[in-house]
């Protein structure tokens, strides 16, 4: 009876070993999956803040304005609102092909 409890308690020990190791290893991968995740979020994140600021910077009206101009775009004058009363009903709204600048 004594021996088969110490070999009962040997297997257990044994198996206690092998599952701490593979719990061991998992964690070890898990972390490393994490860490990967955190930097890609960084990256990321510095990404995010370049593209904002060279939109910002591309988005400068004192840029745009002189390629609109050379487009041949102006601003837009009174005469080009609508009013929605003002349209008669069935009929499309004036677009810049007829005429209506």
């Amino acid at each position: 009876m004594l021996r088969a409890l110490n070999w009962l308690l040997i297997l257990t020990a044994v198996a206690a070993t092998v599952a701490l190791y593979t719990i061991s290893y998992d964690t070890r991968r898990l972390e490393a999956k994490v860490l990967a995740e955190e930097r890609a979020r960084d990256r990321l994140a510095i990404d995010i803040g370049v593209l904002s600021a060279e939109r910002a910077h591309l988005a400068r009206p004192e840029r745009l304005d002189p390629l609109a101009r050379e487009l041949g775009m102006a601003p837009i004058v009174s005469s080009q609102y609508l009013r929605i009363g003002d349209r008669a009903a069935g009929q499309p709204a004036p677009s810049l092909a007829d005429g209506h600048h």
